[in-house]
């Protein structure tokens, strides 16, 4: 009986070391998919979250393997915003004027662990002319209190360099279950997943430019 049991317990410890061995093997398939997936949404060269007073401010540096014209096409198409990320359940273009002020509403539908909260954010949009975008939030149209984005785009070669600014007072509770650092870390992961989606569309949009160019749009500081 003792012997029998001995095989028992051997292979029981065999079976637990091939799932062990297994659950490694895939845990690094899935870093290494990850990681090719990381890089083939251009270079991320700098990326901060910062938190005080209530007032949330990212900064994000990154160079994405799409040309500029096609870059800046994807970030002035406002009615398609929804493009960028899955939490954006709505975008449109509510007014535009004369002066290059465009404004536009998106709607933002997204969880931190098991607090959700619809986002609406109304901004008033001005293309500088340089390749620049600068939004301001509408407080009265919003369920936040004040912010506003940068967006500053430049061609590098037959790449695009986007220095990213956003600040941010949200209208609504948090709760402190949630915590900075979560929103933190969450600002961060959905920040590579537009960067990823905008380099995608510009490199799609350059793909039927080139198989179709007389029906491209060429972008000279706009659309």
């Amino acid at each position: 009986m003792q012997g029998v049991a001995r095989r028992m317990h051997q292979q029981s410890s065999s079976g637990c070391r091939m799932r062990l061995r297994l659950a490694r093997f895939l845990l690094a398939l899935t870093a290494c998919c990850l990681s090719a997936a990381m890089l083939s949404a251009g270079d991320l060269v700098d990326m901060s979250v910062k938190h005080q007073r209530g007032v949330f401010d990212l900064r994000v540096e990154m160079i994405l393997d799409a040309a500029y014209e096609d870059v800046y096409h994807v970030l002035t198409d406002y009615v398609h915003i929804y493009r960028l990320n899955p939490s954006i359940v709505e975008s449109e273009v509510m007014s535009a004027t004369d002066n290059s002020v465009v404004r536009i509403k998106t709607l933002i539908n997204d969880c931190v662990l098991i607090f959700c909260k619809e986002i609406l954010r109304v901004e008033d949009v001005r293309e500088l002319g340089t390749g620049d975008l600068y939004a301001v939030i509408v407080p009265e149209l919003s369920n936040v209190k004040s912010g506003f984005t940068i967006w500053q785009v430049q061609h590098l070669g037959g790449r695009t360099r986007i220095q990213y600014q956003l600040r941010m007072e949200p209208g609504f509770f948090i709760p402190p279950l949630i915590g900075t650092q979560v929103v933190k870390r969450k600002m961060h992961k959905e920040v590579l997943v537009s960067f990823g989606n905008i380099e995608r569309i510009a490199r799609i949009r350059a793909t039927s430019r080139e198989s179709a160019p007389s029906q491209g749009r060429a972008v000279e500081g706009g659309r």
